[in-house]
């Protein structure tokens, strides 16, 4: 009975198959998967990370703005106490004159602009559309002005069957085209030889 079993014990083990996984290569795909992981931001997160960002720059503008302003208010503020009226106009005159150079600067481009918009409308929409705001009139002029995409055309070279798949289907379905296009004295293939 021994000897049966044993038989019976290796005939079990020579069917069995034992799979070892290779460690070598299990800690080379983890790594790989790790490091993929590791670089990889998930959209959500980047996204997040720059809304903050922008938050962030933002407030710094304001505060910066602000900052200015109050150190302006102070040094206003300082000059009057010292009685230097004169100065604090001529500050005040030169960013008056400032202010006026970007307010012409700007007027005269609306108006310059406005007038190549209106050149590019007939005579009789001019009057109409003449008292619309800037911006609406731009964009009033770029829908009238826009030229529509043609239509697209097929320009391929058409085929000596006719435009059907084999001149047998030309025969039966258009017999008259077919005769017409393949008689040389009607197809224009008319042929002239002299003598022989």
């Amino acid at each position: 009975m021994n000897l049966i079993n044993s038989n019976e014990e290796v005939k079990m083990s020579d069917t069995q198959e034992v799979e070892v996984p290779d460690v070598k290569q299990d800690t080379v795909e983890t790594a790989s998967e790790e490091k993929q992981t590791v670089d990889q931001v998930p959209y959500a997160r980047f996204k997040e990370l720059v809304d903050e960002k922008n938050d962030i720059k933002v407030k710094f503008d304001s505060l910066e703005r602000q900052i200015k302003k109050d150190a302006e208010d102070r040094n206003l503020k300082q000059l009057e106490s010292k009685g230097e009226y004169e100065k604090i106009m001529a500050d005040m005159t030169t960013k008056l004159d400032s202010a006026e150079k970007k307010s012409k600067a700007w007027d005269d481009y609306q108006a310059t602009r406005r007038e190549s918009l209106l050149s590019k409308l007939p005579e009789d929409d001019r009057a109409i559309y003449g008292k619309l705001p800037l911006i609406e009139l731009d964009l009033h002029v770029d829908k009238v002005n826009a030229k529509p995409s043609p239509a697209s055309v097929d320009n391929s070279k058409p085929t000596s069957t006719g435009g059907y798949a084999s001149f047998e289907e030309w025969a039966q379905i258009d017999p008259k085209g077919y005769e017409k296009a393949n008689n040389p004295q009607t197809s224009g293939k008319i042929k002239i030889s002299y003598g022989d």
